[in-house]
């Protein structure tokens, strides 16, 4: 008798990393401090104010404004560390392309784009003219 056997599911090796290494409190962390950010910068350029009447921070509003800019920036940056770390690894592994490679590809590239411009308006004009010949405009 034949035995079946159960195939795993694959998984992507970047969600099983996501869902062991970084729980929903660190997606948590990025929106908010994302938010934060940008409440921040509102205070700063003026978007919004903070009424003189508030305690202590009504005293110092664009201090405040930029403590709360600077404190965000850093929580973001704290947040998203995890998520580039595993990335630093990678970087090592780059080889760049020597001087004549890159220029030879950088001239196939320039070669494309004119040819392509030069084709897209061959067919502006082609169609240009028809357009004109079937309205007959003069």
């Amino acid at each position: 008798m034949a035995i079946k056997e159960k195939q795993e599911e694959s998984r992507s090796r970047l969600m099983e990393y996501l869902a062991t290494e970084h729980k929903w409190e660190n997606y948590l962390f990025v929106f908010l401090s994302i938010a934060v950010l940008i409440l921040g910068v509102f205070l700063l350029n003026g978007t919004l104010e903070i009424k003189s009447t508030v305690p202590v921070i009504g005293s110092f509003p664009t201090a405040f404004a930029v403590i709360v800019t600077v404190v965000a920036s850093l929580s973001l940056v704290y947040a998203l560390y995890p998520f580039v770390k595993v990335a630093f690894p990678e970087f090592k592994k780059i080889t760049w392309p020597t001087m004549p490679l890159f220029v030879g590809n950088t001239i196939k590239v320039f070669v494309f784009l004119i040819i392509f411009t030069l084709l897209y308006l061959m067919y502006d004009v082609l169609v240009s003219e028809l357009i004109k010949g079937i309205l007959n405009i003069k």
